[in-house]
Formats: C-alpha cells, structure tokens, sequence
C-alpha cells in the first residue's frame, strides 16, 4: 500500500482507456489495462514501459496514513496505554482515526471535530495496522486486491523483460522513459522501490552523474503533465519541517566529523583484513561528510542556518552546522596572509587547496593530518566546507600555531619537527625545494596599509607571541612548501595543515615582463584585439604550473644529464680498453671488464640520486607584495634569482616545446595510433597528461589555425601533398570548449547579481549563446504562427499563465540582449584565454560559417554549470528571442519551462584524482562523486598488472591481478559503480580479445560498459570508447548485427558531443566493409559515401575508402561512376607521393580496368540500345503490316456484306 497519496486524474484514465484492449501483431504482444497487463514475447521499449506504468498505477492505493490531529494522546491517555492516534483517509475518500496501544491497532470513535479515543463499536482490532483498515474498509479491500494482482503481474513482467534485455538494454529502457514513477529497479539489479510522490527523472535511477536532458512525463499534446511531476503528499510537508539539514538525530545529534576521519586514518595497516576495514570506514566517513555538507549548503542557501558573524556583510558570513565551518570563497579582507588579491582568485585559490588536500589525502602519509574539505558551487557562489580543527572555536590556549602564520601582521613561525614531516612530503615527494624567506615576508607598503586595517572579526584567529616588530623584520626562516601554508596544532594534539594552495611554481608566461615573467603572452597579444596587452590581473597570481610538466621537464634534464655521464664513462672506458690490448701482460681481462661496468652502473646510478635532488623548485617565486632578500641574506638573494630564471625555462619549455609538440601529435596522430578527444571533458583530461593548464587553450587553438591554413595553401598548389592534415575537429573542439569555460563565468556572474535561481535569467542566457542574431518582431510572429500547432510549444499567453508575475517587475535578465550578452562572453575569452573566436559572437568570418557546434557547446555549458534541460528537440544555431518586459516571456530556442533544475556542482577533497567539479543534487542520492579508494594494495596490484600488460607478459597473471583489483574496490565501496573498477573491466576486455577469447572479452565489455555508463552517462567519453571495444569484440565473433548496434552508437555519440567534423570517417569505411563482407552491397555504398565525403585526417585513409566505394560501385555494374572515383583517388596519391609511386601505379591500373569495363559496358549498353532499336523499328513495321491486313480485310468484309444485301 502506498502513503504517498497518489491519485488517478482523468488524463491518466483516458490513457488507460486507450491502451486498454489495444491489440498489436499475432504472437509479439497482448495487452490490457490495468491489473490484468500481460505481455507475451517480444516487446518494445515503449509497450514494456507503457505496460510497467499502468501496472504501477494500478498497484498504487489511494490510501493516505499521517499522525492524527489529536496526536500525542494526552497524558491521561498515555497511562491508559495509548501510544499514538492515526488519520487514515481510505480510497472512497471516507476518514477513520485509529488508536495505536501496545498490543496493536483498533478503530476509535474519534471524528475530525470530536475526540472520542475509545474503541468503536467495530473496533477491527489487529496486531497490523494493515490488517485493522482491511476489516474496516471494503473499498480498501477491493483496491488492495487489484494492487495484489497488479503487484504479481508486474513482478512478472519485470522477470521477462530481465530475460529478454542485457544490461545496457535495460538501462536504456530506464533512461529514456517518459512514463513517470517506473521504478522498476530492473537495470543493474535491486529492490522495486515505491513511486516517489515528487517527479525524479528516470535516468537519474540508473545513472550516477546526473544527466543535462531529463526526459519528462507528458501528455498526448507533448505539454508537462504537472500532476505527475508533483503529487499530492501531506507527509512530505512534515518531512521538510521537521528536515534537520543533515544532522543525524538517531545517531545523537551532530557529529565529530574531524574526529572520525581522524581515527578511520589512524585505524591498523598490519594485516590486509585491517587494511581493508581501515578503507571501508573512511570511504563511508568521506561520503557521509560529502553528503552532509550538500545538506549544510542547502539550508544556507534557503536561510535556515544563521550565520556567526550577523554584523558583517552577508558576502562575508561564515557559518557553522553539524560540526562543520562554510565559508564562501571571497577575498575577505587584507589581515588574512594571503599571496592573492580578489574574489576570482579567491575562488580559483579554493580549489587549488581542495587538489592539494586531495593529494595528501592519496598519498596517506602520517605525522601530517588535513582536514575533511568539500567545495560546493551554486548560482556563481562557491562555498567551502571543513571539518573543524579540535578546540580552534573554544579560546586561544586550545589550539597553537606551530608553522607558517594566519594574521598578515605576525611573523612566519617555524618548527623543525614539522620542518622535517614538510620535507619528506612535499621535498621528496612533490619536488618542493626548501628555501629561506623573510620571517615577515610583505613589503612595507604592504604592511602601512595593514596597520589601519582592522582585523577580520569571521576569522579563526590563533594565539602568536613574537619578538619586537622590528627585531622581526630582520629575521629569515626556512619553509618547505607554499608560503601562505599553516600548520595548527589542535586540542587534540594532531598537527593540521591548511591552506596548502600551490605545490608548483607561478607560471612565468602570465606574469608580465616587468614583473619578471616571459613576456611571450604579452608580445603575442599585439596580433588580437580586445585582448588585454599586459598581464596585470590578480587572478593569474594563482596560476601555477602543472605537475605533470614539472615532471616531464626533471625528466628531460635528468636523462640529458646521463647521456652526459654515460659517454664521459664511454671515453675513459675506451681509452683503458686500448691500453689493455697495447699490455700482453695484461690478465683477467673479462673480469676487469665486468668489474669497471658494474663500478660504472654504482657511478651512474649515484649520479642520478644526487642529480635528482639538486631538481627541486621553488614554489614562491613571482609572488606579489613580498620583500627581497638581497638585504637580508646574500646567498638566499642569489638562490631566488636562479629559481626564477628555472620557472622561466620550465614556462618557456610549455610555450615553445609542449604546445606545438601537442599540436604535431594531433596532426600525425592517426601514424601514433593517438586518439582525439571527444568532447570538453577528455580534452581537459588529454592536454592535463602533457602538463598543459586549460588557459592554454586560445594558443593551441591559435596553433591549430596556423596549421589548418598551411592545408589551406598546400591544397591550393596540389603538388607534394603531406599525408597528414590538421583535423577540423580539433578547433572546434578547443573553440567549443573556451566559449563553454567563459560562459560559465558570464553565467555566474549574472546569477550573483540576481540573487536567486532565475529560469527566465538561464533560459535567455542559453538561447542568446546558442544563436547566430536576434528576431525581429515579424519574424517572431511568423514563427510563432507556424509553431503554435507543434507538440510541446506553448505560447506566450500559455507561459505566463504558469506563474504570477507583474508587469512593473524587472530583472537583469530583462536588460540584456545577445550582443550584450555575447560582447561579455568574448570580454571573458580574451581575458581568461587571450584569444579572439572565430566560430561564435557577435562577428564570424566568412571562411567560419557553419564550423559552430551549438549542441556540444549546450551539453558542455549545461554540463559545467549544473543546468538540467527537458528532452526535447530545439531549433539550434538561429536566431533567438530573449528579454523584454517583466512577463514570463517565451524566449527562444529555449524558454523558462525548458529549465528542469539547477544543480549544485561538488569538489570533493578525497574523491578520484583529476576529478574536478561534477554535479550533485540536493536531495541526496544522485551525482555523488567517485571517491578514492583508500587501500594501497589496489593501487600495488594495479600497477604490477599495467606492467605486465604493456610489456606482454604474463597475461593469465595480469588478468588475475585486474581481478583481484575489482574485487577489493568493490568490498571497499560496496558497489560496482566505481572508476577504478571500470578501468579494471577495461583491460581485461582487452587482454582477453587479444588472446581470442572472445565470450570472456564479451562479457568484460559488456561490464565495462554498463559501469561506464552508470558512472558517466549515455553521452561520456567513456562510454563512446566502450561502444567500441563492444563493436569490435562482436564484429570479431562475426555477429555483424549486434556490432553493428554499438557503432551506430558511436557515431551518434561522436557527432553529438564532437560535431559533425569529427574523426569518424574510418568509422563509417568499417560499417560499410561490414555489409560489403556481407554481401549488402548497397548498404555499404550508403556507408562509403558518407565517409568520402568526410574530411579525413590521413589523405592516406581518404583514397583507401575511395577504392573501396570503387570497387562496390563496380560490383553493382555502375562502372563510369567507379572510374570517376578511382581518378580522384589518383589524383590524391599522384599529389602526394608522383607519378612513380607504387599507390599511384595501383590507382592508375585499377583506374584503366575500371574504364575498361565502363567502355565496354558503354558498348554492350550502345549495342543493346542498337539493337533495342532495330527491334522496336521491326515491332513498328509489323504492326504497320497487321494494320494494313487488318484494314484490308474489314474492306473486303464490309463489300461482301453489301453483296448479300443486294
């Protein structure tokens, strides 16, 4: 029986109504309404959702069970035994109160004015209460019943959609169902859940990153049926009144989230038993810390927390509930130590220190505690979230400062114990050098302007005695890591690091010239308008390199290094070798031999360790407002210069080795077997592997231009063609990408200054950004006379009949146009990337037009700004309405009621390294992130089955290991749904595809799969690579319809997340050489068509696809059309390689035998006509002649008659 109050409108009963009785093809379906839906064979999607549905909706009860008005009994009640009073309205609408006493449940004579608890004369007493309203309800009875049917055919139905579907089948099925409250629990496996009484998507059941399309339940009009959104639900009332916003009261109120973080990582590590249990606590504590501070987030943001400090501004409140500290990501002030100026670098310097604690928090080293962090986004305001520090909010004596310092008026404090833990982690570890500062490092004008400042009331200020202020300025000190950073001896006697925002160098390219930088972005600006010609922006002082290129670059140093050392080695080597030859007396001449190489490995090897140490880099270098050590110490002086001349090499080496090495591998990728990103996401994760920060997008793209117009000039002189292009996917992805990055930005900044979540401010927002000009009021009308009989179109009338709204109420959203809002978006471009668009704005050239890709660009700023739009198709790549007046007005393409949700976006300090920002909801449950798996075994056994693989070794041992691996991820988290588990099934569907095994690798694949899509949604990146390995595991069992199924995946996927110009011609060549295998000759000429007329990366790939459209054009006789495309093939390759060329030869041979047999088909064709002829003029003669016989004999017929007559 279901509480929820669901009722039965008449929209669901003409429903009903129509699917009842409805018949479909012999022996694939039956259906009826109601209880008694069966399905027999097969069935489609849409019958077996539409058959779940009517079976949920016959199986619910309109029954309503909440506390009675006269609950709590009184207390004279209460020692009578009665322990609560229930309201119970039964589905005829009739109301009965029962009392509930500790032997059961019976009816009490209690009406909704009386009270009167004592048993009725039908008292249907019972120990279930269920059992109570049974006796006393007929009607009860009658629905119970139905829903007992409905439940049995419904598990039914269930179990034989389960044998019929895989997995990914059923999760399909799932996510793009509009029937609402199918909860079927039938996609990965589960309990049937009950129908929720408020609307939740779908796909949010079966997908853990909530997707930016939600399909929503409508009606025969394509209208939003509302009473299926939002039920009518009392309990749900109560339950949002009585919310204490994460506090679990059943486990005694607020809990000591340091505490218990604390001691999961201070739990045994001996045995692996200890070590997984150790894991397993503190992935649970970290989800449940994740999940509370959602909850603190949201009840800040509707105003039910109230903040500490009320007296300040509301931009600066800090706020603390359930033990954990919000503060929102703002420069607060100049008292606070800090190296950065701003609320961008603010914000940008939070997340910086989420990253950093995550690494800590991988690493999992001792004698260093961090605290739980999450950062959470909403509307444009970044709030983080901390555990708090033991005894930092109950006085001064609870808590110590022990490293670095909190006021910027205090100096540095050191401590060598924790010196030493800081060297081992970040000096060993991270390449941080240690380096000598000033123990009051900010400048004197910096500290004039402190002393008349007051200090920040909101922060947690530490108790720090030091020496006379001028003594201090005098003194240095040695730190190992940022300079900002602290470390907080709590009450509990655990060292806290915090403010751990930068563990690499400044990038010297984003610090002006004067300043010490490169000054290679600023001679480069000169050549772009609207882009900023010096770098004087306090957001680039938190830019600091990656560590990936630090590495790479130690890396290059280091193996320069032993080339040196190994031939300085060679050369005396040699010199003693000849002088042994020259000695006759010379003995034991292998063993000397043996003996100088191994002292030369020890030599080398020492070499190296030592070289190594001397590659550490100072990370506070280039920082603002700090005084120079020249004063201070002479050598330290010294040390800071070359420092800051080896940043400037490393930022030096990004901008003229990395990003046109970067560009190169894209060009020639397809000769490395490298593949192109997809989408926004990968292309972050891609360029990240070479070190490369996503500001460097506008260079790469400004590189990729450069290397589109050098094709651009070789196609015009035809001769000497490279084999390799640019790839056009590559720009438009990099452009599709900067807009996304910037809009988010524009967006936030819009939302700010609204103040609320605004449907009306996003959706005009959306439509400006995804069109070409804005309407015209005749082209409004006009289009809006066409649309009004479309399915889902509501007019302006219609939209603001939805809610009330004034016409005196303004918004900023009314303010702007597309051109404002555009010259923002490009502003920001110019800013963040120092690049002007070619593709989007107000202005494109004409060589751009078309190059646009508005439905990535939509997913990808839906994606990054947690905006979720309803499933449905929008007219892209237009022209657009938007603002005007306070009224709801109906913006176009995409209007207010298009926008389901805006989520949250979380940054999680112990989730899965690299992942950033994802999603997350409310309501708990949906988009929690992927958190790291705290067990260093999965990563040893990893790593060792990595190794073998990719020496191919040992395979049966690697796949064990991969395994084994899965297996202990999954004991940790308790589910499959996991990246690293995904990975796992990855590899192992490759090894076993590589060894032939195809059912395993089938079965792997199909894992892979299912938890990729689980993990990342239908349209990810990782789903597209799974798809693919899918198709290939299929098409090498030789099941071409199946395999045929996933690459039809992969090319929807690839043109929606990539644009239409993406890599995808060997795609459509592999289908076609399918059915051409097959023998489906004109289903593989579609295929070849469609791939010649893409532009492909490899000319190379280009002319073995035309030989292939060839070759089927001649199978099916049409011969002249071979030829013509068997000379553009030799056109191709006499462009590239000559006329002497081995492929230019086969073109021109094949390109003879195909004009050979269209010459002779042009002859049996001109014979055949010739013939055709002679035998229709033969035709023509004889019935000529048959005339003429004819003709004459009626003659003579009508004479004879004329005879008789006579």
């Amino acid at each position: 029986m279901d509480n929820t109050g669901k009722e039965n409108n008449k929209s669901n009963k003409a429903n009903k109504k129509k699917s009842k009785g409805t018949k479909s093809r012999a022996g694939e379906t039956d259906v009826s309404n109601g209880a008694g839906v069966q399905m027999k064979g097969r069935h489609s999607f849409v019958e077996a959702e539409r058959a779940l549905y009517e079976l949920n909706e016959a199986s619910c009860v309109q029954c309503t069970l909440r506390h009675s008005g006269y609950h709590p009994p009184p207390s004279n009640r209460r020692t009578l035994g009665d322990l609560a009073y229930i309201e119970c309205t039964l589905p005829g609408g009739s109301t009965v109160h029962i009392t509930a006493f500790p032997l059961g449940f019976y009816v009490n004579r209690s009406t909704s004015s009386s009270f009167n608890p004592a048993p009725a004369k039908d008292s249907c007493y019972s120990h279930a209460l269920l059992d109570c309203l049974l006796q006393h309800s007929k009607s009860l009875r009658e629905a119970w019943l139905i829903a007992l049917t409905a439940s049995k055919n419904r598990a039914d139905l269930i179990r034989e959609t389960a044998l019929g579907e895989d997995s990914i089948t059923s999760l399909l099925r799932s996510a793009v169902s509009v029937f609402p409250n199918n909860n079927s629990g039938t996609a990965i496996g589960g309990h049937m859940t009950p129908a929720p009484s408020t609307f939740t998507p779908r796909i949010d059941s079966v997908v853990q990153t909530p997707s930016w399309l939600v399909p929503l339940p409508s009606s025969n009009d394509g209208t939003w049926q509302h009473d299926k959104i939002h039920a009518w639900n009392p309990n749900r009332t109560e339950e949002d009144l009585m919310s204490t916003h994460g506090i679990e009261m059943r486990l005694g109120g607020m809990r000591d989230w340091n505490e218990e973080i604390q001691a999961a990582r201070e739990m045994p590590t001996d045995t692996l038993a200890e070590r997984m249990e150790r894991a397993k606590f503190m992935h649970k504590i970290m989800t449940e810390f994740g999940d509370a501070a959602l909850q603190g987030v949201k009840a800040i943001f509707d105003g039910f927390i109230t903040p500490m400090n009320t007296h300040e501004s509301s931009r600066s409140h800090v706020y603390l509930h359930n033990n954990i500290f919000f503060s929102r990501a703002i420069d607060t002030g100049m008292d606070t130590f800090k190296t950065f100026k701003g609320d961008n670098a603010a914000r940008k310097s939070a997340s910086r220190d989420a990253t950093n604690i995550n690494l800590l928090h991988r690493l999992d080293m001792p004698g260093i505690h961090t605290l739980g962090m999450v950062i959470v986004e909403y509307m444009g305001i970044r709030i983080v979230c901390q555990s708090v520090i033991p005894g930092i909010l109950h006085g001064e004596k609870s808590h110590t400062l022990a490293y670095g310092t909190i006021d910027a008026r205090n100096p540095i404090r050191h401590d060598d114990e924790i010196h030493e833990l800081a060297e081992e982690i970040f000096g060993e570890i991270c390449m941080v050098a240690t380096r000598t500062v000033p123990a009051t490092p900010l400048t004197e004008e910096r500290m004039e302007d402190l002393k008349n400042t007051p200090v920040y009331p909101g922060s947690m200020q530490v108790e720090t005695k030091g020496d006379d202020e001028e003594e201090d300025r005098k003194k240095t000190v040695e730190i190992c890591g940022p300079i900002e950073m602290k470390v907080i001896l709590g009450s509990d006697k655990r060292k806290y690091l915090l403010d751990c925002t930068r563990l690499t160098p400044r990038d010297a390219n984003w610090i002006g010239k004067e300043n010490g930088g490169t000054g290679l972005l600023e001679s480069d600006a000169k050549k772009h308008r609207n882009i900023p010609s010096t770098m004087d922006d306090d957001y680039w002082v938190t830019s600091v390199l990656r560590p990936e290129l630090v590495s790479t670059y130690a890396e290059l140093k280091v193996g320069k290094h032993l080339s040196k050392l190994i031939k300085e080695d060679e050369d005396v080597l040699k010199g003693e070798s000849a002088a042994t030859v020259d000695d006759p007396s010379t003995e034991n001449e292998a063993e000397s031999k043996a003996s100088k190489l191994a002292e030369k490995r020890v030599k080398i090897e020492k070499a190296e360790k030592e070289y190594i140490k001397t590659l550490k880099y100072n990370i506070n270098v280039f920082l603002p407002d700090m005084r120079s050590m020249e004063d201070l110490d002479k050598d330290a002086f010294e040390q800071l210069k070359k420092d800051e001349e080896e940043v400037r090499c490393i930022a030096r080496y990004l901008w003229e080795t990395v990003l046109p090495k970067l560009t190169t591998a894209i060009r020639i990728g397809s000769e490395h077997s490298l593949s192109i990103p997809n989408d926004g996401a990968s292309l972050t994760e891609f360029i990240h592997q070479y070190g490369i920060n996503c500001r460097y997008l506008g260079r790469l793209a400004e590189l990729a231009m450069e290397e589109e117009a050098r094709d651009i000039a070789d196609e015009k002189t035809g001769q000497k063609l490279p084999r390799q292009r640019m790839p056009l996917c590559w720009l438009e992805l990099l452009e599709c990408e900067i807009v996304a990055r910037a809009a988010k930005h524009v967006l936030n900044s819009y939302m700010i200054e609204q103040g609320a979540p605004s449907a009306k401010l996003v959706a005009s927002f959306l439509s400006a950004v995804m069109s070409t000009d804005e309407e015209s009021a005749s082209e409004t009308e006009q289009r809006m006379s066409k649309s009004y009989h479309l399915q889902g179109t509501l007019s302006e009338d219609d939209m603001n009949a939805l809610v009330m709204m004034l016409d005196g109420d303004t918004d900023t959203a009314d303010q702007r146009g597309r051109f404002e809002i555009w010259s923002d978006i490009e502003s920001e471009v110019a800013r963040r990337f120092r690049y002007t668009l070619s593709f989007y704005g107000n202005a494109k050239s004409n060589e751009s037009k078309g190059r646009a890709m508005y439905l990535p660009l939509l997913r990808r700023i839906c994606q990054r700004s947690g905006i979720r739009l309803v499933g449905r198709r929008y007219d892209l790549g237009g022209k657009c309405l938007i603002g005007g007046g306070g009224r709801l007005k109906a913006s176009y393409p995409i209007a207010p009621t298009d926008i389901f949700d805006i989520l949250p976006l979380v940054k999680h300090g112990a989730s899965v390294a690299g992942e950033s920002f994802v999603p997350c909801s409310f309501n708990g449950g949906l988009g929690s992130q992927s958190l790291h798996v705290l067990l260093n075994d999965v990563k040893v056994i990893y790593d060792a089955a990595y190794s073998k693989l990719s020496q191919g070794i040992e395979l049966p041992i690697a796949l064990e290991y991969l395994n084994e691996t899965a297996a202990l991820c999954q004991r940790v988290v308790e589910t499959t749904i996991h990246p690293q588990i995904q990975k796992c099934f990855k590899l192992i569907a490759t090894v076993y595809a590589n060894s032939k095994d195809l059912d395993l690798a089938l079965v792997a694949a199909g894992k892979c799969l299912t938890v990729s899509v689980s993990l990342h949604g239908f349209d990810s990146s990782e789903a597209y690579n799974a798809h693919l390995v899918m198709s290939d595991v299929y098409f090498a069992q030789g099941k071409i319809v199946e395999g045929m199924k996933h690459y039809r995946a992969v090319l929807f996927l690839g043109e929606a997340m990539a644009g239409p110009n993406y890599s995808l011609a060997p795609l459509y060549f592999n289908i076609g050489r399918q059915y051409y295998e097959a023998g489906r000759y004109e289903d593989a000429l579609r295929f070849y068509e469609v791939a010649t007329k893409k532009i492909n990366q490899d000319r190379v790939i280009d002319g073995v696809i035309a030989r292939h459209y060839a070759s089927t054009l001649c199978h099916l006789e049409r011969f002249k059309e071979a030829f013509d495309c068997e000379k553009n093939t030799f056109k191709l390759y006499h462009a590239m390689y000559g006329e002497d060329h081995d492929r230019t030869k086969e073109s021109a041979k094949w390109m003879k035998h195909f004009m050979t047999l269209a010459i002779e088909q042009g002859k049996s064709q001109l014979k055949k006509d010739k013939d055709t002829a002679k035998s229709s003029a033969a035709d023509a003669i004889a019935k000529q002649l048959l005339a003429a016989e004819d003709a004459s004999a009626a003659k003579k017929k009508k004479k004879g008659n004329k005879r008789r007559i006579k």
